[in-house]
């Protein structure tokens, strides 16, 4: 497993390029769009498979027998292409050369906000690659006997993000990401996954035996996944299944206000700080929530702490099913990992 260095830059009033503050009223549409996007999770919604480009998407048409060189997809102009031809066209675009096939590629089961755009080209931005080119099928599943719920933690921007968990009969719609050698590197590092730390939010395990279907394509017997060490939120015995991804769920569903709702009415406790007090001081209910969280990271370490150690149910695939769990890489216990930058919490820098 490739380990690298990485670096997570924090939200600050800065100056601009010609020396100026932004104001106020500036710094806090900044904040607004902060929190509009935590309570979006897991961000724009996704139909179709794509390929991603630099940050561009092109939805496939076909997947061919390798989504890289026969599938087909529609170009700048709306032109149907293979996939070959189309990154040969654009070579310098994509390192000088044909990126990998399929099968030469990592099968990551993308349930979160990794499936989204956005979230893709947030991570492969971020300056570690010195490549300067990403190319990534991404494709539509669905994946048996698993539901895609919300994890017991709270992240940075004060959202409760996603995780897996196995329930039987259950069918989820998600996304497989194919990464390349780099891709695979570059996303550790996105996730925060240290292999040499005691702690980490994520630990990289194989699912196997699982029947991933891809829509349109085959069925895969095995594939990974970041799977959160906080586990999923778990209250009166019932966990709660994301209401933006479809499929067939056993928890109910509930969106993320409706989880931040709930979970804040246990947690919820102390005060925030005067940075988090000013900014969130004309906020009520979630909202105010989700704000003192993103503000005060002492704040949001006492909820996250008090969430996993009460309310959560660690991953777990039961011994008699048929879906088989490894994990690969990374520490199963959930914290801070060694090499995060922060910020954290002095007193309690562990928990994030």
């Amino acid at each position: 497993m490739i380990a690298v260095a990485w670096m997570v830059t924090t939200q600050r009033t800065r100056e601009e390029p010609d020396g100026t503050v932004p104001s106020s009223v500036e710094v806090q549409h900044a904040v607004e769009s902060i929190l509009d996007r935590a309570m979006d999770y897991p961000y724009e919604d996704v139909r179709t498979s794509y390929l991603f480009v630099n940050g561009k998407t092109y939805d496939y048409t076909d997947l061919g027998s390798d989504p890289m060189r026969d599938g087909r997809v529609k170009d700048d102009h709306g032109a149907l292409v293979h996939v070959e031809d189309f990154l040969r066209g654009i070579l310098p675009e994509v390192g000088g050369k044909l990126p990998p096939s399929i099968n030469e590629r990592h099968a990551v089961i993308a349930y979160g906000s990794n499936r989204a755009p956005s979230a893709l080209a947030q991570n492969f931005s971020n300056g570690l690659s010195t490549r300067h080119r990403t190319a990534i099928p991404v494709i539509k599943a669905i994946l048996p006997d698993f539901e895609v719920v919300h994890a017991a933690h709270y992240e940075r921007n004060g959202n409760q993000p996603a995780t897996i968990q196995y329930a039987a009969g259950a069918r989820a719609e998600v996304f497989v990401t194919f990464l390349d050698d780099e891709d695979l590197m570059l996303m550790h590092a996105a996730e925060g996954l240290d292999p040499a730390s005691p702690l980490s939010w994520y630990h990289y395990a194989k699912l196997s035996d699982i029947n991933l279907q891809l829509v349109g394509g085959p069925t895969l017997a095995s594939a990974f996944a970041y799977i959160d060490n906080y586990g999923a939120t778990k209250v009166n015995d019932r966990t709660f299944a994301v209401s933006k991804v479809a499929g067939q769920t056993i928890s109910a569903k509930m969106s993320q206000q409706e989880v931040l709702d709930l979970t804040r009415s246990l947690v919820e406790s102390g005060d925030p700080g005067l940075d988090g007090a000013h900014r969130c001081s004309d906020m009520t209910g979630a909202r105010h929530f989700l704000c003192t969280s993103w503000a005060d990271t002492c704040l949001r370490a006492q909820r996250i702490r008090a969430l996993h150690e009460k309310y959560s149910a660690p991953f777990a695939v039961p011994s008699g099913a048929i879906p088989k769990y490894e994990v690969i890489s990374g520490s199963t216990h959930a914290g801070n990992p060694a090499n995060y930058l922060g910020p954290r919490c002095e007193r309690d820098p562990d928990i994030g």
